[in-house]
């Protein structure tokens, strides 16, 4: 654990993002053009939502985190925005969290994902939702998020299906993952 530092997203961390995120997450998840958008929606009023995990200048996880009014639905196709406790335009998403398998465990997940609920709590977001990646190895997505107080809404099928990439799951498109809806009132914490 040692010599890893959570970091702000830079624009300068792009293009060996682009390279992490297609060998963790499935080659051409995110384009480039996906990321400069990430970047660019991850700000508001000079605060970053985003973060990297990062060793020397080697990434080795993300959470890409949007704050309120700078998003209107995920990746994929899914959202039950009657079932939450605050309005979308009160709740940031969780894009993304994915970690290089070699500090997957450790609890760079949950510090990420923290200092992101830090800041948005600072710009006065109600909540967090995020889709949770059911087949995650031993369900470690959902069971993260739930230890972080996170409940599950709804599940969507096929969730990413529409997403032109080689799932690590599935190792072939269409991705036939399903997703977790999951909602944090960050009132409760």
């Amino acid at each position: 654990m040692k010599d890893f530092e959570i970091q702000e997203l830079k624009s300068t961390d792009l293009l060996r993002l682009k390279e992490f995120a297609d060998l963790e997450i499935g080659a051409g998840y995110y384009s480039l053009e996906d990321l400069q958008d990430i970047f660019d929606r991850s700000q508001v009023d000079g605060k970053m939502c985003s973060f990297l995990l990062k060793k020397d200048s080697k990434i080795f996880g993300l959470r890409f985190t949007l704050p309120p009014g700078k998003w209107s639905h995920g990746k994929g196709s899914g959202l039950c925005v009657e079932k939450w406790p605050h309005a979308l335009k009160d709740t940031a998403y969780f894009q993304s969290l994915f970690l290089a398998r070699a500090t997957q465990g450790e609890g760079w997940g949950s510090r990420l994902s923290i200092r992101s609920i830090e800041v948005l709590k600072e710009l006065e977001a109600k909540g967090v939702v995020c889709h949770s990646w059911k087949q995650s190895p031993h369900n470690s997505s959902a069971r993260y998020l739930e230890k972080m107080g996170f409940q599950a809404i709804a599940e969507h099928p096929l969730y990413w299906q529409d997403v032109d990439y080689n799932c690590t799951h599935c190792l072939k498109p269409p991705c036939q993952c399903t997703a977790l809806e999951m909602y944090l009132d960050l009132g409760d914490i």
